[in-house]
């Protein structure tokens, strides 16, 4: 596989697949890379097929980040670009932990009384054992 430059001014644009390009790459001298990068940059060579981590690598994201982009629309994209809409929505916080010494007997009854006897006498001696 040899790279050739479209130097005849034509609007002709050639498609490398990423594979492609590692390998030809390998092959060319620094002069012909920096060809290479210029024709990319100009618009007449496109890369195309490139892995999910290469475009990560690429635009310096983290794989997760991309996952969860990959699972919006478009327009939800256009809000986390705006900084309108997270791009990962937070966790909801979790709920404070209970201190049971501090606990009034009043909600203790109302336990109860929602959950039934039986089953508050089951739980009892489950946390005796």
């Amino acid at each position: 596989m040899q790279y050739s430059p479209n130097g005849n001014g034509a609007s002709h644009r050639r498609c490398l697949s990423g594979a492609s390009l590692a390998q030809l790459k390998r092959k060319m001298s620094p002069a012909a890379r920096a060809v290479l990068a210029a024709d990319v940059l100009d618009g007449r060579v496109v890369i195309v097929g490139l892995t999910r981590k290469t475009v990560t690598a690429l635009c310096g994201s983290s794989p997760n980040y991309v996952s969860a982009a990959l699972r919006t629309t478009p327009e939800q994209r256009a809000a986390i670009v705006r900084g309108e809409r997270p791009l990962i929505r937070p966790r909801p916080p979790a709920p404070a932990p209970i201190d049971w010494a501090k606990i009034d007997d009043a909600p203790l009854v109302e336990a109860v009384r929602r959950i039934g006897l039986e089953r508050t006498l089951d739980a009892a001696i489950a946390a005796d054992r």
